[in-house]
């Protein structure tokens, strides 16, 4: 109990917690003191994997303490991706160790344990071979800045060049900005130049191509912002389609999605929380008001069906736009099977 305190005590206030415990453990009435004295928020489990598989899916970070063959154990049959699981994290009783036992770069599991370890003056238990190496790998960068890896079964093959050569070549399709500093002054990337982009092992572009050399990566921003109107009750599957091919028609990746955005009328919509949910993308909503002064400003296009519904000329373009933060509109209205889409990208890649 006493462990699981101090690293509550040592997350921002931004990190939502919650703590589960086993019914044996809280029944010690040490325990009880504690948690009581802590004002812990606690929710009781009789079963771990009774617990595991959802929270799997609702939280991005994990943290057991507990012995990690048990962990192991649990999670084994869960385990989807680099791409797609949780950080996973697993301390002794004690809080003397802190191992970062899956999704250690993308996830954030070892940035996690630093952090952890930091707090509790505990020993992260760090066995990742970049890190070991003192090297940052490209799929740390990415979680650094919120991007995506594409292909993510490229990524063994970058890193292992990167622990051969002690370098990686990196073209940017766009200028980098100052918050870049870090990555660009490490010794261990070259950043080249247009006219040696045909050497790179890591590309940041958000329009990656389909031909790709084993050895290199795509890093892609989440730059587009895709607005959506649907009819009531338009399954996720479908959403999912009518997104996924408006995208293609980009020649952009999905992994590119920054969120979706529609008004506030389908805030309950379930097949577009579940399509968000499936894209790991936020899913926001505006007032017809925003919506209609952008359609206005922007001379967007018109439905007048959708005007007499909910009193605004048009959803999925305005969306679009108020999602990119005004960028600029790259695919007008699309629609069918009842649903609109339209996407805009962000000013600073436009």
């Amino acid at each position: 109990m006493d462990t699981i305190q101090r690293i509550g005590e040592g997350l921002p206030n931004t990190v939502l917690q919650k703590v589960y415990i086993h019914e044996k453990v809280l029944g010690q009435t040490k325990n009880q003191g504690e948690a009581q004295k802590h004002e812990l928020q606690l929710q009781i489990f009789t079963r771990l994997r009774d617990i595991v598989p959802r929270l799997w899916q609702e939280y991005s970070v994990l943290i057991f303490v507990m012995a990690t063959g048990i962990v192991v154990r649990q999670i084994a049959s869960l385990i989807e991706g680099k791409d797609r699981d949780p950080a996973v994290l697993v301390l002794d009783e004690a809080g003397k160790f802190v191992i970062p036992l899956l999704s250690g770069h993308l996830g954030g599991a070892n940035a996690w344990a630093h952090q952890i370890s930091a707090q509790l003056g505990a020993l992260p238990v760090i066995t990742t071979a970049t890190d070991v190496r003192g090297m940052v790998a490209p799929d740390e960068y990415a979680r650094r800045y919120g991007w995506k890896v594409e292909p993510i079964d490229h990524l063994p093959a970058v890193n292992r060049l990167l622990l051969e050569q002690n370098r990686l070549n990196v073209w940017a399709s766009y200028p980098l900005k100052s918050e870049h500093h870090t990555w660009v002054s490490d010794p261990h990337y070259h950043f080249l130049s247009e006219k040696e982009k045909d050497q790179a092992n890591v590309i940041i572009d958000a329009f990656p191509h389909s031909s790709l050399k084993v050895d290199c990566l795509y890093l892609v921003p989440p730059i587009l912002s895709v607005g959506v109107g649907c009819r009531r009750g338009v399954s996720s599957e479908v959403i999912l389609e009518r997104i996924r091919t408006s995208v293609e028609q980009l020649g952009a990746s999905l992994k590119a999605i920054s969120g979706i955005y529609s008004v506030d009328l389908k805030s309950d919509e379930v097949g577009l929380i579940e399509a968000a949910k499936y894209l790991r993308v936020p899913f926001q909503t505006y007032r017809a008001d925003e919506l209609q002064a952008v359609n206005l400003q922007e001379q967007l296009s018109r439905s007048n069906f959708v005007r007499e519904k909910i009193g605004v000329d048009g959803v999925c373009e305005a969306a679009s736009l108020l999602g990119a933060k005004r960028g600029r509109l790259v695919l007008p209205k699309t629609k069918g099977q009842g649903v609109t889409v339209a996407i805009s990208i962000e000013n600073f890649l436009s």
